[in-house]
């Protein structure tokens, strides 16, 4: 869902003529990060973004060694831990999760040509969602379907009044899924994008726990409250 809000809440802002007419120039591109503190004027801007990017995440390993993992499941338990590590992300200077999920929508529009109906396809696609979700993403494309057919052709940088069809059409998607509300929206995506991890972890845990008990030690029944994956 986190992905459908996003790009309902954004869509059109990003795609609206005048920002694809900046677009539509490759000079332009948007960068995939977040764009790193400037360095020194004698020192290669790529070097130093590495740095950077590798002391942060040294940085963040460090502090998650003070954050117990929830690998019992429990929902309480990963909101906390979400807000933890978040608020260990600001404090070192990495990006915001936000922008990262906006930059990397710009990238994936910049790879498909600018291609409207390509890039739009292609990230619905790339959701699992079921329920009512899953008929906003119907909604979506055929929002798109219908801005083709006012402005009579694809959407391009002069196709204005196909770009004011589909803005009116993703307001009103956002309003009957509940998208429009962007804190909301920013603490749901957050909360799943953390629940899948902690799933996957606890997945693996509970592998390798299967694992040992076959290997001759099934009298070793250890608690996940108790586990502290070390990461490295």
């Amino acid at each position: 869902m986190s992905l459908l809000a996003h790009f309902g809440r954004s869509g059109a802002k990003r795609l609206a003529p005048a920002g694809a007419r900046a677009l539509g120039q490759t000079e332009q591109f948007r960068q995939f990060a977040a764009t790193p503190a400037q360095p020194a004027q004698d020192e290669d801007i790529v070097l130093s973004s590495f740095r950077q990017s590798q002391q942060q995440y040294q940085q963040l390993m460090q502090g998650l060694q003070n954050i117990s993992l929830p690998l019992t499941g429990d929902d309480a338990a990963i909101k906390k831990y979400a807000a933890d590590v978040e608020a260990l992300k600001k404090q070192i200077g990495m990006p915001d999760v936000e922008d990262v999920i906006s930059a990397e929508l710009d990238y994936k529009f910049a790879c498909t040509g600018y291609a409207v109906r390509q890039f739009v396809t292609e990230a619905l696609e790339s959701m699992s969602l079921g329920g009512s979700m899953a008929a906003a993403k119907a909604e979506i494309m055929a929002a798109l379907d219908e801005a083709e057919k006012a402005g009579g052709g694809e959407l391009d940088s002069a196709n204005e009044k196909g770009w004011q069809v589909l803005t009116a059409k993703l307001g009103e998607i956002e309003k009957k899924y509940g998208l429009a509300d962007k804190g909301k929206v920013r603490e749901e995506a957050i909360f799943e994008m953390y629940k899948q991890h902690i799933n996957q972890l606890r997945t693996t845990v509970l592998s390798d726990m299967n694992k040992a008990r076959t290997d001759d030690l099934a009298d070793i029944q250890p608690s996940l409250t108790g586990l502290k994956p070390k990461l490295v």
